[in-house]
């Protein structure tokens, strides 16, 4: 799911603006983040690939990064 959200995040960035591919990011991007998290020994390194696809979703607009820190927070253990 973190691969797919990686390419995608490429694809998004130097193919498309299509905001169907831009919500289907999101909604893997959850997905990802509620199975990351559920891995105590791996969860660091997952959230980190995470969020560097968050970083770089602030570009496309649309609220995709804006979703996707709202996502970062409400599923990252404190």
């Amino acid at each position: 799911m973190i691969f797919f959200c990686e390419q995608a995040r490429g694809f998004c960035s130097d193919i498309t603006r299509d905001e169907g591919y831009f919500d289907a990011l999101v909604r893997m991007f959850e997905q990802a983040l509620k199975f990351a998290n559920a891995l105590s020994t791996t969860a660091g390194t997952l959230v980190s690939r995470l969020d560097r696809v968050r970083t770089i979703s602030h570009d496309f607009g649309y609220g995709v990064g804006d979703n996707m820190d709202f996502l970062l927070s409400k599923y990252t253990r404190s």
